[in-house]
C-alpha cells in the first residue's frame, strides 16, 4: 500500500511527493530486492527524521515549553524524542514534587526545591521491573515502582494519570527490550544467503552515502504526529489485531456498540448485543458474554449491504453463503453515519478482491463436503491416511459439522457461537481439521490476500544456500518419523519446502528446532502453503519468540507457567523447590513443539484443536491440568529423572478408562478426557488476559536475563583480560553494547560488535569525567545562550590519538571488545614509566623520538583538557601545566647549540620534566587511572543549583 486518503487529490499529492523524492534514485538500481530495501529504509529515515521534530512542532504550546526544558536539562540529543511529560513526586529521602519527562529511551525525573534540584535519569532499556503501587503511605493507588537491572529502586507518586504514565511506560519499555534482543541477536541474519548478505551490504553501504552526502529532500514526509498519539494508535490496533486474530497491517477504524441478529438458512434466529468494528479489510463483532458470538467477515466476502432503516440505525448484510446478518447500531445519528459512510468505502475498496474469491473457497474441504464431492485438496493425509481414524465417529462429527456450516457459514463467512466451541472442544473431523485450524487463527485471510507470494519465495531464492538451510537438512528426517508420508520424498520435499520458505519469509528467525515438529503435524492437514502461513501466524502473534535465536518467548513462558504452579498449586511448587527440581526439564518442550513431542499424536492433535480457537492459554491449561491429576505420584518424585518418568508413565495411559465411583455415571470417560476436563473446570480462570499481564511481567527480567548472558559469553571469549576482575569486564562490556544500542538506528555500514570513533568518545565518555562532553555544552550554553553554535573545547584531539595508538591496532577505523580491554588494560594497570612513555608517544606525531615545539604545546593542552574537571584544583593544575612548559622550553634552550637549532625534547627530558612536579607525578602515578570509573553510577543526583537551573525553573 502507498498511501490511503479520503481523497483522490490527497492521493495523487502523496505519490507526485514519492515521485519527486524517490523515482530518480529507484531508476538506478537493477535490482527489485535492492529497490524494495532501498525504498523502505528511505521512508523509515523519513518518518524518523519527521519525527525527530514532534517535540518541537507540537500545537500544545505547554509541551513545546516542555520539550525545550527537558532537552536542555538533560542535554538529550536530537534523535532523542520526547513522548509525554507528567506532574509527579519522586521518593528518596524526601519527597520531591517535580516534573517526569518520557522519551523513547529514557525515563527522567527534575525537579529544583529549596536551593537544590534534583535529576533522575533511568535507561529504559535498564528496567528490569514496572509496577503499580501505593505511595508511600499506603493511602492512595498513584504510584509507580521502578526496578533497574542494578536493584536500583525508583518510586513515582502523586501520578494523576498514573494508569496512562504506566500504560505508556510499559509499551515503551517493551520496544526497548525488543531493540535489546536485536542487539545481542546473530549477524548476519540465519536466513539470509551468502548473496543477500551481500546485497544489503552494498544497499546499507548506498544509504550511508546518501545520508552522509545527499541532497535534503524537496519537501517533508505528510503526516506527522506527535509520538504519543502514534503508540496509542498501535496499542489499540495490535489489542484489536490480538482479539480477532488478523494481520499486524489491520488498522481499526471505526467501533460502535450494536445487536447482531443472524438469520439461518434452516430458519433460526437469534441475537446478541455486543460491539461491532470496522478495519481496513475487516468488519468484525464480539458479544458482550465471551463465546456467545462472534464474527470476521471480510469486506471481500460480501455480498450485498442496505440500510433499513435510518430512525433505528439498522443496517442488513448478505454475505456469501446466503448468510444474513442485521446490525441495529446503538449511537448518535452523526456516529452512526460515519460508520456507514466508512462501511461504504472499504467495501469499494475491496471490490477487486471480490472476484477470485469464487476459485479460491471452491477448494475448502466444507465446499467439498456440502456438495457431495470428494475433497481434493488437503495435505499429506488425503494420500498416506490420517491418525487414529475411526469411521463412525468421523461421520458423526461431520454430520454436526455440515449442519452448523448450512446455519451459520463457513471458512471466510463462519460465525462462532458456543455449538462451535463445543464441537472443536470435542475433537474436528480429520477432513476438515486443517480448515478450522486455518480460520480459528487466521491464516486463511493472509493467504488469501498474498496469492502467488508462497511460490514467489521459492522462485526468488532458488538455488540459495544460508545458515538456516543447512540446519533444515539436519532435521528433515527427525520430523515425525513414525508416519509413513515422510518416509517418502513427497512428505521430505513439502516439509523441506515450507521450513525453507519461512526461513526466506522470516531470515531473522531462519529455522529452529522443533520448529520441524510442528511444521510435520500441519502438513498432513494442511498444503504447502496453508501450513507455511500458519506457522508465519505463529511466529508473529500466537507464540512471539518462541522460535527466535534466543528463544525468548519460550523462557518466558516457562516463567509464567512456574509462577501459575506457584498460585495453583503451593504444595507441588514447594516439593520441586525443596527439591530442586526443574519444571522447564518437562514444560519447555510442551510448549516448544505444542505437546506433540510429548503426547500420542491423537491426543496431540486435540490440544492443537483448542489451541487454534482459544489461543496460548490452552498450553498453560493443559499443562496445569497434566501436573494436577499426577500430583500425588509428583509428590514423591525426588529428581528430574523421577518427574519424566511420572509424566511419561501418565502419558502412555492416556487412552485407558478412568474407573469412576459414581454407579449413575451414564458413560465411562478416557484419562484424556479426564485432563480436559480439568485444565476447563479447575483452571477456567486463566485467561488470555492473565497470561498476557504475567508475559508482560516477566518479560523484563527473562530479556535480561538473556542479555547478561550473552555479554558473558562474549567476556568468556576474550584472548586477554588484561587483569580485569569479573565485574569490570562485565560493566565495560555493559556500557560497550549500551553504546551500540543507542546507535542502532545510525547507517553504519559496520557489525554492532565494532565501534568507530564517534561511538568509542561516547563510551569513553560513559567510564571517565573528562571524556564526556555534556558539562562542557551546558557551561557554554551558560555562557553563550543556546543559539549560539558550541565552540570546540581546547586539547579534544587527545580522544582521537588514544583511539588511534592504543585501541585501535589494525588502522581500519574501527574497534571490537577485546581491543577496548586491550587497550584500557595499558592504561590502567600499567606503571608510572609505561604511562609517561605512552603520553609521549601519543603526541609525538612523527615518530622521531623527539616532541616539537608544537608537539609539546599540543601535550600541554591534552593536560589541560584532562584536568579541566578538577575546579577545586584549578589553581594547581594550571600551574603545573605552565611550570611544564617553561621547563620544558629552558631544558631545550640549554641543549640547543644555537639559536637556530631545531626545537626538540627526548623521552628521558619529558620524564625528568614531569617527575619534577609533584602534581604531575600523583596524576600519572593515580589519578588517571582513577579517572575510569567501572561502576554502575548512580541515576538520581542531587546538586546545588546555578543561575541555570533557577532560569529553567522560572521559564
Amino acid at each position: 500500500m502507498i498511501a490511503t486518503a479520503d481523497t483522490l487529490k490527497a492521493l495523487e499529492k502523496d505519490w507526485n511527493w514519492i515521485q519527486e523524492n524517490l523515482m530518480e534514485e529507484l531508476n538506478e538500481l537493477e535490482d527489485p530486492f535492492d529497490k524494495e530495501a532501498y525504498a523502505v529504509s528511505k521512508f523509515q529515515s523519513l518518518v524518523t527524521s519527521e519525527d525527530n521534530d514532534t517535540d518541537e512542532k507540537s500545537t500544545d504550546a505547554k509541551f513545546r515549553a516542555a520539550a525545550r526544558s527537558w532537552r536542555q536539562i538533560f542535554h538529550m540529543p536530537e534523535s532523542e524524542r520526547l513522548v509525554n511529560f507528567y506532574s509527579c513526586a519522586y521518593h528518596k529521602k524526601l519527597l520531591n514534587q517535580g516534573w517526569m519527562y518520557i522519551s523513547v529511551s529514557y525515563l527522567c525525573f527534575y525537579c529544583f526545591v529549596f536551593g537544590v534540584e534534583t535529576k533522575v535519569v533511568i535507561e529504559l532499556k535498564d528496567i528490569e521491573q514496572l509496577s503499580k503501587d501505593k505511595s508511600k503511605r499506603g493511602v492512595f493507588s498513584d504510584a509507580i515502582k521502578i526496578v533497574t537491572k542494578n536493584k536500583t529502586e525508583h518510586m513515582f507518586s502523586n501520578l494523576f494519570h498514573r494508569d496512562e504514565t504506566y500504560d505508556l511506560l510499559e509499551h515503551l519499555t517493551t520496544l526497548a527490550m525488543q531493540r535489546l534482543l536485536k542487539s545481542t541477536a546473530t549477524d548476519p541474519a540465519p536466513g539470509l544467503s551468502l548473496q543477500e548478505q551481500q546485497q544489503v551490504e552494498a544497499t546499507n553501504q548506498m544509504l550511508f552515502s546518501n545520508t552522509s552526502t545527499g541532497p535534503a529532500p524537496k519537501g517533508s514526509l505528510p503526516g506527522a504526529r506527535p509520538l504519543k498519539q502514534s503508540f496509542d494508535d498501535q496499542k489499540r490496533n495490535a489489542r484489536f489485531q490480538q482479539v480477532f486474530n488478523l494481520p499486524s497491517s489491520e488498522t481499526l477504524l471505526e467501533e460502535i456498540m450494536a445487536t447482531c441478529t443472524i438469520s439461518g438458512t434452516t430458519g433460526t434466529t437469534a441475537s446478541w448485543n455486543g460491539k461491532l468494528y470496522l478495519s481496513t479489510t475487516f468488519l468484525c463483532f464480539i458479544s458482550l458474554v465471551k463465546y456467545e458470538c462472534y464474527l470476521v467477515l471480510p469486506f471481500y466476502a460480501v455480498i450485498r449491504v442496505e440500510r433499513i432503516s435510518t430512525q433505528t440505525s439498522t443496517i442488513a448484510i448478505t454475505a456469501r453463503h446466503q448468510l444474513k446478518m442485521l446490525f441495529q447500531m446503538l449511537g448518535d445519528k452523526p456516529v452512526v453515519d460515519k460508520f456507514c459512510a466508512t462501511l461504504k468505502d472499504r467495501l469499494q475498496a475491496h471490490m477487486a478482491l471480490m472476484k477470485p474469491l469464487k476459485a479460491f473457497v471452491a477448494a475448502c474441504p466444507s465446499e467439498s463436503l456440502l456438495s457431495g464431492k470428494e475433497i481434493t485438496t488437503g495435505g499429506l493425509g488425503l494420500t498416506f491416511g490420517y491418525v487414529d481414524v475411526k469411521k463412525a465417529t468421523e461421520r458423526k462429527k461431520l454430520g454436526f459439522w455440515m449442519a452448523y456450516f448450512k446455519d451459520y457459514g463457513r471458512n471466510l463467512t463462519l460465525v462462532r457461537l458456543p455449538t462451535f466451541v463445543k464441537l472443536i472442544r470435542v475433537g474436528l473431523p480429520n477432513a476438515l481439521r486443517g480448515e478450522i485450524w486455518e480460520v480459528c487463527c487466521g491464516a486463511i485471510h493472509k493467504r488469501y490476500m498474498n496469492e502467488g507470494y508462497y511460490e514467489g519465495l521459492h522462485e526468488k531464492h532458488k538455488g540459495m544456500v544460508s545458515l538456516s538451510t543447512e540446519e533444515i537438512e539436519k532435521d528433515l528426517n527427525r520430523s515425525l518419523p513414525e508416519y509413513s508420508g515422510y518416509q517418502t520424498p513427497e512428505g521430505i520435499n513439502a516439509l523441506r519446502r515450507v521450513l525453507y520458505a519461512f526461513s526466506y519469509h522470516e531470515p531473522e528467525i531462519g529455522y529452529c528446532q522443533a520448529m520441524n515438529i510442528v511444521v510435520s503435524v500441519l502438513l498432513i492437514y494442511l498444503t504447502e502453503e496453508q501450513a507455511f502461513w500458519i506457522l508465519t501466524v505463529l511466529c508473529e502473534r500466537m507464540l512471539p519468540g518462541y522460535y527466535s535465536t534466543n528463544m525468548v518467548g519460550a523462557v518466558v513462558d516457562n516463567h509464567v507457567f512456574e509462577t501459575l504452579v506457584v498460585k495453583y498449586m503451593p504444595i507441588l511448587a514447594e516439593h520441586f523447590k525443596k527439591n530442586e527440581i526443574q519444571l522447564s526439564v518437562a514444560c519447555l518442550p510442551w510448549f516448544l513443539s505444542l505437546y506433540i513431542n510429548s503426547l500420542p499424536l491423537p491426543y496431540a492433535l486435540r490440544v492443537l484443536d483448542c489451541f487454534f480457537m482459544e489461543g496460548p492459554k490452552v498450553l498453560f491449561q493443559i499443562g496445569l491440568a497434566i501436573l494436577k491429576t499426577n500430583g500425588d505420584a509428583l509428590l514423591k518424585a525426588k529428581d528430574d529423572g523421577e518427574l519424566m518418568n511420572v509424566l511419561k508413565s501418565s502419558f502412555a495411559t492416556l487412552g485407558d478408562i478412568v474407573q469412576s465411583n459414581d454407579q449413575r455415571a451414564s458413560r465411562s470417560i478416557t484419562k484424556f478426557n479426564q485432563l480436559i476436563l480439568t485444565a476447563y473446570r479447575e483452571f477456567q480462570s486463566v485467561t488470555h488476559e492473565m497470561i498476557v499481564d504475567l508475559r508482560k511481567s516477566l518479560h523484563l527480567k527473562v530479556v535480561h536475563g538473556l542479555d547478561t548472558y550473552a555479554k558473558r559469553s562474549v567476556i568468556r571469549n576474550l584472548n586477554n583480560t588484561s587483569k580485569f576482575t569479573k565485574d569490570e569486564l562485565l560493566f565495560m562490556c555493559d556500557q560497550f553494547f549500551s553504546v551500540q544500542f543507542y546507535k542502532r538506528d545510525d547507517k553504519q555500514k559496520t557489525s554492532p560488535d565494532r565501534m568507530d570513533l564517534d561511538h568509542f568518545k561516547l563510551f569513553l565518555g560513559r567510564l571517565a569525567s573528562w571524556a564526556n562532553f555534556e558539562k562542557d555544552l551546558e557551561d557554554q550554553q551558560t555562557r553563550l545562550g543556546t543559539d549560539t553554535p558550541p565552540k570546540p573545547i581546547v586539547g579534544n584531539v587527545f580522544i582521537p590519538k588514544l583511539f588511534s595508538n592504543m585501541f585501535d591496532k589494525n588502522g581500519d577505523g574501527m574497534v571490537d571488545f577485546q581491543d577496548i580491554v586491550s587497550g584500557l588494560g595499558q592504561i590502567i594497570h600499567s606503571d608510572t614509566m609505561t604511562r609517561l612513555n605512552r603520553f609521549f608517544e601519543l603526541h609525538d606525531n612523527d615518530n622521531d623520538g623527539n616532541l616539537s615545539k608544537e608537539e609539546v604545546i599540543q601535550l600541554s593542552e591534552s593536560l589541560l583538557f584532562l584536568f579541566r574537571r578538577e575546579d577545586n584544583d584549578r589553581d594547581q593544575y594550571l600551574g603545573s601545566v605552565s611550570g611544564l612548559l617553561n621547563r620544558a622550553f629552558t631544558a631545550n634552550a640549554a641543549t640547543q647549540a644555537s639559536p637556530d637549532e631545531e626545537f626538540k625534547i627526548a623521552l628521558p627530558t619529558f620524564r625528568e620534566l614531569v617527575l619534577s612536579d609533584d602534581y604531575l607525578v600523583n596524576y600519572f602515578e593515580t589519578g588517571f587511572a582513577k579517572s575510569f570509573v567501572f561502576a554502575q553510577p548512580k541515576e538520581a543526583v542531587q546538586i546545588s543549583t546555578g543561575p541555570v537551573g533557577r532560569e529553567i525553573v522560572e521559564s
